[in-house]
């Protein structure tokens, strides 16, 4: 059986911008959001908070977790790909 290594993506995060993304849909392995909570702490301390919860949440998970049912995949995969092409507001 032949080992496949995991893909990887990196993320350079400006210390002038809040946030970094790496995206599939421009050629990166992974879609991938990355988040300066200094710039974001210094000017917004409530939502540096909510991410840091947010990160804490996601790095509980586990590559042995159950995946989702394909049609749920298929729903937030859907609604992922439009906030990335988002406007910023």
């Amino acid at each position: 059986m032949q080992y496949e290594l995991p893909k990887v993506s990196k993320l350079a995060i400006r210390s002038d911008y809040p946030t970094a993304v790496s995206s599939t849909q421009y050629g990166a392995n992974l879609d991938a959001y990355g988040f300066n909570a200094e710039f974001i702490a210094r000017r917004d301390p409530a939502l540096a908070v909510k991410l840091v919860k947010l990160w804490h949440q996601a790095n509980n998970l586990s590559s042995e977790a159950p995946l989702v049912p394909g049609e749920d995949y298929a729903l937030a995969e859907a609604e992922l790909r439009g906030l990335v092409d988002m406007p910023q507001l």
